[in-house]
């Protein structure tokens, strides 16, 4: 068998194994937990992009964010990041609206400030809150019901 080495010599096989655990490990989460991860993860990304550029400081934001908030290891925030962000960029088609009203029926008044601060903090995580990450915020706000 044929592997590919890294350039810290890992085999692409022990690259393979790191990523199908830790799939395994985001998939042992109950079907509400992953939805609501998958749904914040989007939803963040929809800020970071609505620039049309997503700063290394918005995607790190994004990662620490899941793990303070939902208790993911570094590794399962970064891959979590890493699907919605290539999720948000193949598939919006009407979506974004949809994610959101899921999100929308599970809130409470908690997780709703939980969730606008941490979206401003997305579009703040590079220096500038652009006009139009400040109108993607008000969008998703008002998909989710929170107040103005």
């Amino acid at each position: 068998m044929i592997t590919n080495s890294d350039s810290n010599g890992r085999s692409s096989s022990d690259f393979s194994s790191q990523i199908r655990s830790i799939l395994a490990r985001l998939d042992e989460l109950n079907r509400e937990t992953a939805g609501y991860l998958k749904t914040l993860a989007f939803i963040l990304h929809r800020v970071a992009k609505a620039d049309k550029e997503i700063s290394g400081d918005e995607i790190d934001r994004m990662e620490q964010i899941l793990v303070e908030h939902a208790s993911l290891s570094r590794p399962e925030a970064m891959l979590t990041v890493e699907i919605a962000k290539h999720c948000g960029e193949v598939s919006d088609c009407g979506c974004s609206y949809e994610t959101s009203r899921q999100l929308r029926t599970s809130l409470d008044e908690s997780t709703g400030r939980d969730i606008r601060r941490f979206l401003e903090s997305v579009a703040e995580a590079d220096g500038r809150v652009r006009r139009s990450e400040r109108a993607q915020i008000r969008q998703i706000a008002t998909e989710l019901g929170l107040p103005s």
